[in-house]
């Protein structure tokens, strides 16, 4: 398994289910440095040397209604289908709702590369179709959870 899918797709969701506060805390007060230092260790775990720098991430967040979001802008090289473009945790103001999405690249031998935006939850991949350009994808997830 690839050890860049295994972080976005694995280890960090299921760091993030174990304690999602102390993950947001983290994102929110340490943000490059949380996300880099994350993926070092795992890369560490793995006996691999980490491909990527604090720089190639960026961490920002924004609010809509309700909800906050913290994106991880991941690294854009290295990119293939599944792989993620970004990583966005949405919650509620008062921590009683909070999820973990991906964006992610696809592929299509007819249609070429198109974007994907996924959730994890209890373990479990959800797909929740194509993102188009000009999108938001804050909307999106806006509409997701609150259903």
């Amino acid at each position: 398994m690839n050890t860049r899918y295994y972080i976005e797709h694995i280890a960090l969701y299921k760091q993030f289910a174990h304690d999602p506060i102390k993950v947001i805390s983290k994102l929110l007060t340490e943000k490059e440095s949380y996300i880099y230092n994350f993926f070092l260790s795992v890369y560490d775990e793995k006996k691999e040397a980490c491909p990527f720098l604090e720089k190639d991430f960026e961490v920002t967040t924004s609010e809509k209604d309700q909800l906050e979001y913290i994106t991880i802008k991941m690294p854009s090289y290295f990119i293939e289908p599944t792989l993620c473009h970004k990583i966005i945790i949405a919650y509620s103001m008062n921590l009683d709702l909070y999820e973990y999405f991906t964006v992610e690249d696809g592929l299509d031998p007819i249609f070429g590369k198109y974007l994907v935006l996924g959730s994890w939850n209890e373990g479990y991949h959800y797909t929740f179709g194509t993102i188009n350009p000009g999108d938001s994808i804050e909307d999106k997830i806006y509409d997701i959870a609150l259903v």
